[in-house]
């Protein structure tokens, strides 16, 4: 983890006029963001530093433009702030950067029970429910088959020493995108997505609510949201279907949703290896590559299997 170092981090705030005060900063994380927690006296926020190249002008405005219409519905996130100077989004040298209100609570801790699902599940289902009417003047690229999946492909496969390999994952691609087209006909919901909704991006507060950060993609199949890595997965199954009924208990999930979830999931995975082999395994050399495209099959051999369609 690299990143800005932190005192070049807190002068470009100050000199920004986002604060007054003595601050002080931490790297949370460095891949597609640099992503730091901003102390300000007894206050804290997030600072989001956009990869170079990661995100455009308008799909960040879409970001910050969702949150607010979510914000100003009801719904606990971690919304776009301006504190002293009125705007929300910056340049960071040539990068684009926002300052995130600091998501009330804390993150979960294991043991991850049933009723934290059921609670997730609501969230989600009231983050899609409040996005229904959601619009803006600010393209933010749809997460369609084209992008997940056909794209990835484009780099993926003549990274790939071994025909097998090379025909598996064609193979794995074919099926996803039948289903995907196949269930898309009988009206998948689509809207705006969180595209990333796992624990790692929620915080829950004392008396037990949910509040939701780090929007990034979208829009996209709601199904995307709907923890399909659990499907037939027999040690998730309880903390699924608590899922499902949270969900439920905000709006209906329809039978079309549940089966396009485990398949949205793979198209997750091999667009997550265009990200990785992008951000962090290219210019590693060869052999790292290699030896990253041969774990990151298994990974799918492995959802395959636990899925039944191996």
């Amino acid at each position: 983890m690299a990143g800005i170092p932190t005192e070049i981090v807190n002068t470009w705030l100050l000199a920004n006029g986002h604060f007054t005060n003595p601050l002080s900063s931490q790297l949370l994380r460095s891949y597609t963001n640099d992503v730091y927690e901003i102390f300000s006296g007894d206050e804290k926020y997030i600072l989001k530093i956009y990869g170079a190249g990661w995100k455009n002008e308008a799909e960040v405005r879409y970001e910050i433009a969702l949150l607010k219409h979510l914000a100003d519905k009801g719904l606990p996130v971690a919304n776009a702030i301006a504190p002293c100077n009125g705007k929300t989004l910056h340049q960071f040298n040539e990068r684009f950067s926002v300052l995130y209100e600091y998501a009330a609570g804390r993150k979960p801790e294991p043991p991850f029970t049933p009723q934290l699902y059921y609670a997730f599940g609501k969230a989600i289902a009231s983050m899609h429910e409040l996005s229904n009417d959601f619009k803006t003047s600010w393209h933010r690229q749809p997460l369609d088959l084209d992008y997940t999946i056909d794209k990835p492909l484009e780099h993926i496969i003549p990274l790939l020493s071994r025909h097998e390999q090379r025909d598996f994952l064609c193979g794995v691609t074919d099926m996803i995108k039948t289903g995907l087209n196949r269930l898309e006909a009988q009206g998948l919901d689509w809207g705006p997505i969180h595209a990333d909704a796992t624990l790692d991006n929620l915080h829950v507060t004392p008396d037990g609510q949910i509040v939701l950060y780090d929007f990034e993609e979208g829009p996209g199949w709601r199904a995307a949201d709907l923890q399909g890595w659990a499907f037939q997965g027999q040690a998730h199954q309880e903390k699924w279907h608590a899922f499902q009924q949270g969900y439920q208990a905000v709006r209906p999930l329809r039978s079309a949703d549940l089966e396009a979830a485990p398949y949205l999931t793979i198209a997750w995975d091999i667009w997550g290896i265009q990200i990785d082999l992008d951000r962090r395994i290219l210019h590693q050399g060869h052999e790292q590559v290699r030896t990253y495209l041969d774990e990151q099959l298994n990974n799918i051999k492995g959802r395959l299997q636990q899925f039944g369609w191996l």
